[in-house]
């Protein structure tokens, strides 16, 4: 390109600048359902004398410079002076918008110029890790599972585990999937599943956003990890030689304990001792049943007992001369 075909380009720029009319701001905005919409719109003369304001192509607003804001019918449409010194440039208000609200706002000076910005309107869903708090072993395998419900247009959905420091850990791509739907009104639905290996004790969220959200929609559950049972030690097995039952005692022996048979051989031995010395003591034995009359003083003089046999119940009678 030479030099003069440079200057016709930048000449014909500057006549289009300078030849605007009308200023209307923001080139393009985006807000969320139920929020209200603004644009400014300036007139660089004084020689205007009606601005409509237009919502794709229809008219919702008149503004005459002279009298102002002209009555009119949509409800949810208002403007005002940008400033109370400036009869020059209002401020057209589109209130609670919505989605059939998306579109082009165009500022219409009559006779003299127009601008035309873009509005976007977005509608923010819901966000739900599914399940409440979960505990894991470590070193163990788990599932987490997020929906975002209800958005438009589709959400963006990020996931982040903290632990209890505060300290990120990495969650790569790979660790989750991302599965879309969209209903019959244009909403999307978003599920995805993060499974990673437990390993210390964390905070897991997931967050969705549209570009109208200042702050992302977040919904978060705690991950409490513990030792795996591999690593816990139930019993002593550094080869001290002391049993369970020692150990769960803390060393202590229950003297009131006795097994269902002798086990201690000096235990049997004292009592079979004890048994063969019975065996040995006689005593003097009289009969059961004892008659005075044939009972003579020699008999009497000897002290005798006599264990009867023949009756089930047993009469120890003891005769001392």
């Amino acid at each position: 390109m030479d030099n003069f075909s440079l200057l016709v380009l930048l000449l014909s720029f500057w006549i289009q600048v300078v030849g605007a009319q009308v200023k209307l701001s923001p080139e393009t905005l985006t807000v969320l359902r139920g929020q209200e919409a603004r644009f400014t719109c300036t007139a660089t003369t004084t020689q205007w004398t009606v601005m409509i304001w237009l919502l794709n192509s229809t008219a919702v607003l008149t503004i005459s410079r002279d009298l102002g804001v002209l009555p009119f019918i949509t409800a949810n449409v208002t403007a005002k002076p940008a400033s109370a010194s400036q009869k020059d440039s209002w401020v057209f208000v589109l209130k609670n918008t919505q989605r059939h609200n998306q579109g082009q706002v165009t500022c219409d000076l009559q006779g003299i110029d127009r601008k035309t910005a873009s509005l976007f309107v977005q509608e923010k869903g819901s966000v739900k890790i599914t399940g409440d708090n979960r505990l894991a072993f470590k070193g163990q395998s788990i599932l987490f599972e997020c929906q975002a419900a209800g958005w438009f247009p589709q959400p963006t959905l990020q996931w982040h585990v903290k632990d209890r420091k505060g300290i990120g850990m990495e969650v790569r791509r790979g660790d989750y999937n991302i599965s879309i739907q969209e209903s019959g009104k244009s909403l999307f639905t978003v599920t995805s599943n993060l499974s990673f290996s437990a390993a210390k004790s964390s905070r897991v969220d997931c967050l969705a956003s549209v570009s109208a959200l200042t702050t992302p929609l977040n919904s978060s559950v705690n991950l409490t990890v513990e030792s795996s049972p591999q690593e816990t030690t139930w019993f002593d097995q550094s080869g001290s030689g002391r049993s369970p039952v020692a150990e769960t005692t803390g060393g202590k022996v229950n003297l009131g304990y006795s097994s269902e048979g002798p086990t201690d051989a000096a235990y049997n031995e004292v009592i079979m001792g004890t048994r063969r010395q019975e065996d040995f003591v006689s005593f003097p034995k009289v009969p059961d049943i004892v008659s005075s009359s044939n009972l003579s003083l020699h008999s009497e003089s000897q002290a005798q007992v006599c264990l009867s046999e023949e009756s089930p119940k047993n009469v120890r009678r003891i005769t001392t001369v």
